[in-house]
């Protein structure tokens, strides 16, 4: 989220490129040189060292001991040499101009999801194709229907580029406590109209506000409401579904939430912080690795499970990010990248290391590991890997395009104006999807 400021430069930087792909090299990893489908019939290399932009934490960490477990398992002598990069806007900056320049890349790149269409629609020649490679052939049934719908679905060309890692829906978590002090049991809640019934149940025994908000115009709510309903905010074909009566009905919900005074607004970067003093906080399991480290006294409280649902009948997992990786054609070692990465994301034993750091593969199958079966303390012994993965089981399948990130700030835009400025859920609506779609030329779902 706090790299969404960043996101028009890169974006610009993107839009001035279009004859990028062309050059040449020696190595025969270059672009120009054997296609993916040919360096799946080569050898084993046995020796190099792989450079990867990819940000410093569990993802390196396990990346190291993905390496070490690889070259036990094939007697090989490689090394990582990782780079920290944020796999969001920043690696965006990172390789655009090396792209456009067309400058020696790293072996590897690791890159959200969300941004990758942004890289792709100019250069998608400039990369391996996982599914070229035979990885999807082989290990794609392996994993979420989702993740790899995404992955189908950045390039241009359809074809999947990406290694998929990990896949995020977003999730409730819950301070249990507190709603045991003012006499609910969450497990019983199934639907938004129980949850803001027992949102106002809890602040008036205990003073907690239900959740946290956006003061500048609330975002991931609006979001997350939508794709519940089992809407994207693109379809297929790119075009905007801003004006979907199911963005209508998010609205109607989150409407109801600040009537009730059930909010606690604030900036974007403290939502965990505000959120924490909040009965439920809305994110990606990706939370789950950060919340015990930085709320220690709050240990034992907190529990996870999936939001409650919009409409009963019809209901869906929204989506909270997931990256891939990529392995660019000019490169040192592109082909010992590609041998690594399919290894560091199909086999048992480096599956079960990303889990031990809190990782949570795309590949379906870790869960089926004992791994899988550990018991979290600060959620009350809650095999939360078990909980976050029968969640994503239920993803919508969601589409992102080079131009599919900058919306937040439009949807922020909205949300402001009907909350500060009086606006119509309506007017504000058509205001800002008729700006976007002027902005990139892209056409409106009515």
């Amino acid at each position: 989220m706090k790299y969404k400021k960043l996101l028009s430069g890169a974006l610009g930087l993107l839009a001035v490129v279009s004859l990028a792909a062309c050059g040449g090299g020696d190595s025969k990893a270059e672009a120009g040189a054997d296609s993916a489908k040919d360096l799946a019939k080569e050898e084993r290399v046995k020796k190099a060292s792989i450079e990867v932009y990819v940000p410093k934490g569990k993802n390196t960490d396990y990346l190291q001991k993905s390496i070490e477990l690889y070259n036990q398992k094939y007697d090989t002598e490689l090394e990582l040499n990782p780079v920290d990069v944020a796999p969001a806007i920043p690696m965006v900056q990172k390789v655009t101009p090396k792209l456009v320049a067309n400058e020696k890349m790293p072996d590897l790149i690791f890159l959200q999801d969300s941004n990758a269409g942004s890289v792709f629609d100019k250069f998608e020649d400039l990369f391996y194709s996982s599914e070229d490679f035979g990885f999807v052939k082989e290990y794609g049934k392996d994993f979420y229907d989702a993740k790899m719908n995404m992955l189908g679905n950045i390039a241009p060309s359809k074809k999947v580029f990406g290694f998929p890692n990990d896949w995020g829906n977003a999730c409730m978590f819950y301070n249990e406590t507190a709603f045991k002090e003012a006499g609910i049991d969450v497990t019983t809640i199934k639907n938004w109209d129980e949850l803001i019934d027992a949102g106002k149940k809890l602040k008036e025994k205990t003073g907690k506000k239900l959740l946290f908000m956006r003061d500048t115009g609330e975002l991931d709510l609006v979001k997350y409401l939508t794709e519940q309903q089992g809407v994207s905010l693109f379809d297929k074909n790119g075009k905007l579904n801003l004006l979907d009566d199911a963005v209508k009905k998010s609205y109607e919900i989150i409407q109801k939430l600040q009537d009730e005074d059930l909010v606690a607004y604030g900036n974007s970067k403290d939502y965990t912080v505000i959120g924490q003093e909040c009965g439920v906080i809305f994110a990606g399991g990706w939370l789950a690795s950060y919340q015990a480290t930085d709320y220690p006294d709050d240990a034992g409280n907190w529990r996870i499970s999936a939001i409650p649902a919009v409409d009963e009948s019809k209901n869906f997992s929204p989506m909270s990010g997931g990256s891939s990786y990529y392995v660019p054609k000019k490169s040192d070692n592109a082909l010992a990248a590609l041998q690594f990465i399919t290894f560091a994301l199909t086999d048992k034993d480096a599956l079960d290391a990303y889990m031990e750091l809190s990782g949570l593969p795309a590949n379906v199958t870790a869960y089926q590991s004992e791994v899988a079966q550990k018991e979290f303390p600060y959620y009350g012994n809650q095999k939360i890997l078990l909980t976050l993965d029968e969640i994503s089981q239920n993803s919508i399948k969601g589409y992102a395009f080079p131009y599919s990130a900058d919306l937040d700030n439009y949807i922020e835009a909205a949300s402001y104006d009907i909350k500060n400025n009086g606006m119509s859920v309506d007017k504000a609506l058509k205001k800002q999807a008729e700006d976007f779609a002027s902005k990139y030329n892209v056409e409106i779902n009515e």
